[in-house]
């Protein structure tokens, strides 16, 4: 739960700083181009949005983990990107929008079978209490 809370805060911290960003976006007029506003502008952009990759991946991979769903596999091109922060020698990798679609249809049909798992024993218990109400009644009568 403290996880979720935490996930929930990352995604708030990040989108305040990109309202921040917003406002502080150059003109998009030559000379800013030209003395490097717009350049910054887009590298910071960047810079946020692989935060936020990197935020929600992690989220999705703590979920397959308590769920027991394996991840994509990390040398698969197509569903992870990799950080190319200079400050970052460790360059993680972070999901594509198809790794996001992958590993949620994933999580989403194993908690489909859990839900069914529960609901199959649920309807066996709730049919027996039932047989067992209609006997005392039937005795009591």
């Amino acid at each position: 739960m403290v996880s979720y809370f935490r996930y929930k805060l990352l995604l708030r911290k990040i989108a305040k700083h990109e309202e921040e960003l917003e406002k502080r976006a150059p003109p998009n007029t030559r000379e800013a181009h030209e003395n490097g506003q717009v350049q910054d502008y887009v590298h910071e952009s960047n810079n946020l949005n692989e935060w936020k990759r990197l935020v929600q991946t992690e989220r999705y991979r703590k979920i397959a983990d308590r769920l027991l769903v394996q991840m994509p596999s990390i040398e698969d091109g197509t569903m992870y990107e990799q950080v190319e922060w200079d400050n970052d020698p460790g360059q993680p990798r972070y999901l594509t929008d198809k790794g996001f679609r992958a590993i949620r249809d994933a999580i989403r049909e194993e908690q489909k079978q859990r839900r069914e798992a529960v609901g199959y024993w649920f309807g066996i218990v709730v049919g027996i209490i039932g047989a067992l109400t209609g006997l005392v009644s039937a005795f009591k009568g």
